[in-house]
């Protein structure tokens, strides 16, 4: 005849009678559900054991004709006896403790101290290794569905009874959670997972569990041991006994905290994405449409490509059905091009069949876990307003340069003219200060040309001797007749630079010989590590520290003989676009010192 599931039937064994009564005694009252049965001989508890079913034993360790060490190894050779064993003794060595847990016992508690205090302690201890066995003989008797994977599976598991108290669980949880299994057995579920806000929610868990018998899943807040907080998913089962009784609950908990905030961060994107102002979309490896933004989709409406502005208006179709045939050409090339090198790629387009323009980058996209090619993803920004923006300045400069340099030209012609005749002196005085107006304007023009180049130079390698012997050959002649000795001590080797250079030094040296009233002129050039450094310098009047600083920033000029302003600022831009710099300084003689720092290449 079976006994009810809820009872517990346990042996004490110990050769003190008295404290066997006070075991039968005290044992229930601390819980209804133990039965006590009661022996003094050890050999007679290994005959009653092999022919009775017990929950647990207790046993002392000194006794006559068997220790509690030999006794345990006795149960412990009984074949398929895996019943809990509490030692409990007055013999309080840790070496006895350490040899106990050796041999298999599962608790071990020592006599002693207030009885119902002992007793509260002992009742508690047996009845948590009888729900700990419990829980694993039902794991062994639902071995094809459960046993596999709770040891193994990647997992976190646990068994809790009607009570909502821990019954087992495996190394995954105890990862998670950070509680071991001993200190988690017997304690309230709830209390080592749960915050205190949560608190509700594993009562609501366990209702329809414990009422229906039905799995169920939910996610979760959960609470680690050292107050962090993952977000779980729970999948419970409910665990029956011999009487088809719901008496404990398998949850196996999944940490999809990382999964969450890669969700949440994936909706920040998307949303990004459908918010920009660029046109957005993915081809697959066929060119066919994998999504594309409210911008991109705009767009094609706005040009006529599709109906209405959705995008199941384009997704599935191909980008060659939509968009004109050269269009579609040049996508095919990317989508060939992009995916095989691995990296993004930029470019400058220009619609073949509208005046428009826009600048693309094309990124490879590729699964993560197989690297294998999904497509290419599109982003590409309308600049047709900035090319048409583009084009005027390149109308004005164009018209700086070339008709309004003519006119100059013509004025500075007629000024010399009336030079030649025979003029007053105050007459004479204020021509030669329109022809140093026009000179002015002519450098001007110069150096806004300049300017405007440099916003499209591409660096690459130059031979710095080439351009030194150029620029100081071309200069030689206005310095001698001007009386200045222009010197220069040759240089080898390649910086990183472009055409420009030519125009950062005879800057220098036109600087030097229209406002430092120098008779020397020295140009020295010498490596330095990763360097060139080309040194101008003069010996003429110089210029404070501070105000020599003052003269890289845009407008700015100083002396009687100050000109636009932009000389330095310029040589300052036209080192940076090539990746070098230049330090200012006071030359040997007294003059400025002007040092070019550039790349080696």
């Amino acid at each position: 005849m079976s006994r009810p599931a809820d009872e517990f039937v346990v042996l004490h064994v110990d050769d003190d009678p008295q404290l066997l009564e006070l075991s039968e005694e005290f044992l229930p009252r601390e819980d209804d559900r133990l039965t006590v049965e009661t022996t003094s001989d050890p050999t007679a508890a290994v005959e009653r054991i092999r022919t009775t079913t017990y929950d647990a034993v207790i046993s002392d360790h000194q006794m006559p004709e068997l220790t509690g060490l030999e006794l345990l190894e006795r149960i412990r050779e009984i074949e398929g006896h895996e019943l809990p064993v509490i030692m409990f003794t007055g013999k309080g060595r840790e070496e006895v403790a350490s040899e106990a847990l050796n041999f298999g016992a599962d608790r071990y508690l020592q006599k002693g101290g207030d009885p119902t205090t002992q007793y509260t302690v002992l009742a508690d201890a047996v009845v948590q290794e009888i729900e700990h066995a419990n829980a694993k003989t039902s794991l062994q008797e639902n071995k094809a569905k459960y046993a596999g994977v709770y040891e193994n599976a990647p997992l976190a598991f646990v068994i809790w009874d009607t009570e909502r108290r821990v019954v087992d669980w495996n190394d995954r949880a105890e990862a998670l959670f950070g509680w071991s299994a001993t200190e988690a057995r017997g304690t309230q579920l709830d209390e080592l997972v749960l915050s205190s806000e949560e608190a509700d929610t594993l009562a609501a868990l366990a209702r329809p569990l414990l009422t229906d018998g039905e799995p169920t899943e939910q996610v979760v807040t959960n609470v680690t041991k050292d107050g962090q907080r993952v977000v779980c998913h729970w999948y419970n089962t409910p665990l029956r006994n011999a009487d088809n009784e719901v008496r404990e609950v398998m949850s196996m908990i999944l940490d999809i905290t990382g999964s969450r905030e890669r969700k949440a961060t994936l909706q920040e994107y998307a949303t990004a994405v459908e918010a920009s102002d660029d046109s957005i979309y993915m081809l697959d490896p066929d060119g066919k449409y994998v999504f594309a933004n409210g911008e991109h989709l705009t767009r094609l409406a706005a040009d006529g490509k599709i109906q209405r502005a959705a995008e199941d208006a384009v997704v599935g179709r191909t980008y060659a059905s939509i968009h004109p045939e050269s269009d579609a050409e040049r996508i095919d090339e990317i989508l060939q091009e992009v995916p095989a090198s691995g990296a993004p790629k930029t470019e400058e387009y220009a619609f073949e069949t509208e005046d428009r323009w826009s600048y693309r980058t094309y990124s490879p996209v590729s699964d993560p876990a197989t690297g294998e090619q999904l497509g290419v993803v599109v982003i590409s920004k309308d600049i047709t307003q900035h090319k048409r923006m583009e084009e005027r300045e390149s109308f004005l400069s164009s018209l700086l340069r070339h008709d309004v340099k003519n006119k100059i030209h013509t004025a500075d012609g007629y000024l010399g003219l009336v030079e030649d005749s025979d003029c007053p002196p105050e007459t004479m005085a204020h021509l030669e200060t329109a022809t140093r107006a026009l000179s002015g304007s002519l450098e001007l023009i110069e150096q806004i040309t300049t300017l405007s180049e440099l916003a499209q130079e591409e660096v690459g390698v130059c031979n710095l001797q080439e351009i030194l012997d150029d620029v100081v050959d071309s200069y030689a002649p206005q310095a001698a007749a001007e009386g200045v000795d222009l010197s220069y001590n040759g240089c080898e080797g390649s910086v990183q630079g472009g055409p420009l250079l030519e125009a950062l030094f005879g800057n220098l040296i036109t600087n030097a010989l229209k406002h430092s009233n120098a008779d020397t002129i020295s140009v020295d050039c010498r490596r330095d590590g990763e360097e060139y450094v080309v040194v101008v310098a003069d010996d003429g009047d110089g210029l404070p520290t501070e105000t020599a600083a003052r003269l890289l920033e845009e407008g700015v000029s100083e002396g009687e003989s100050a000109g636009t302003g932009l000389g330095l600022y310029l040589v300052d831009q036209i080192a940076e676009s090539y990746g070098g710099h230049i330090e200012l300084g006071d030359s040997d003689g007294g003059g400025l010192r002007v040092a070019v720092h550039l790349q080696a290449a």
